[in-house]
């Protein structure tokens, strides 16, 4: 498996809630409703880790997503390479 991958990983991870937190604050005044909760929804599977609270949570939040993030990359990078390899003989 190849690091790239997994650092990759680690930087999308670790930009998400950089994302919804940014597009969060511009979104700030739009009313409750459907186009909320899916957003809240979107926010709360995409990044488990938004529930953090306090001070922390600003130098938690984007290392856990970002670690979740590398080991799901590469996860999936050695599932794709044994399956790949099973096909292939």
């Amino acid at each position: 498996m190849k690091a790239r991958t997994v650092i990759i990983g680690f930087v999308i991870g670790a930009c998400i809630p950089l994302f919804w937190g940014i597009l969060g604050l511009t979104l700030f005044n739009v009313p409750e409703g459907l186009g909320s909760q899916i957003f809240w929804s979107a926010v709360y599977i995409t990044c488990p880790f938004w529930a953090i609270e306090g001070s922390k949570a600003m130098f938690l939040m984007p290392l856990l997503n970002g670690i979740m993030y590398a080991f799901l990359f590469a996860s999936i990078t050695l599932l794709y390479r044994r399956f790949n390899r099973n096909t292939r003989t």
